[in-house]
């Protein structure tokens, strides 16, 4: 052999012989297999399942029954709201203004036609009920100077709790977290 000269022998393999790669016949509509290239899963088919399975599951989660942390929260803030427009309406009407609770239907009620359901599985306790109204619980009474009978009522639901207090001079309406 000479330098610079490409020799064309071929050397033997140490170890077990190598069989060259032969690709399988192609059959009526199918690509061969690219070389080199193992079967898998490309990284977008990955993220399309778990896309898929995260909405599923999301959706799961919506469609149980229940009140969650967040509509517990909601309820509490949607009846201190009630209790507040009947304290305004009481100041601005000049006539004593009720919030009641209607055990049947499960909700507060105001006089002004406003009503805040709670869900089935909240727990409601009340300290300050002071008479019967047609059938339903007084739970507050609005002056209308802006004083009320005050009240506390609280919305439980699995170790959450929302305490709505009704101050009895001011008739100032709190939130409490508990």
């Amino acid at each position: 052999m000479c330098a610079g000269r490409i020799s064309n022998r071929v050397r033997p393999l140490a170890g077990p012989s190598r069989l060259a790669l032969t690709y399988p016949a192609k059959r009526a509509g199918e690509t061969p297999a690219v070389p080199g290239r193992e079967a898998g899963f490309t990284l977008i088919e990955v993220v399309a399942v778990m896309l898929i399975i995260a909405l599923v599951s999301g959706l799961a989660v919506a469609m149980t029954p229940g009140t969650g942390r967040a509509g517990l929260k909601a309820v509490a803030l949607e009846t201190a709201a009630l209790f507040r427009r009947e304290r305004l309406g009481a100041v601005l009407t000049g006539r004593n203004r009720v919030v009641a609770l209607d055990g049947e239907r499960r909700s507060f009620v105001g006089v002004g036609g406003d009503v805040v359901a709670i869900p089935r599985d909240v727990a409601v306790d009340i300290l300050g009920v002071d008479e019967q109204l047609s059938g339903r619980q007084t739970v507050v009474r609005f002056h209308p100077d802006g004083a009320s009978s005050g009240t506390v009522l609280r919305l439980s639901r699995q170790g959450t709790e929302y305490e709505i207090r009704v101050n009895w001079y001011t008739g100032g309406v709190a939130v409490e977290t508990r």
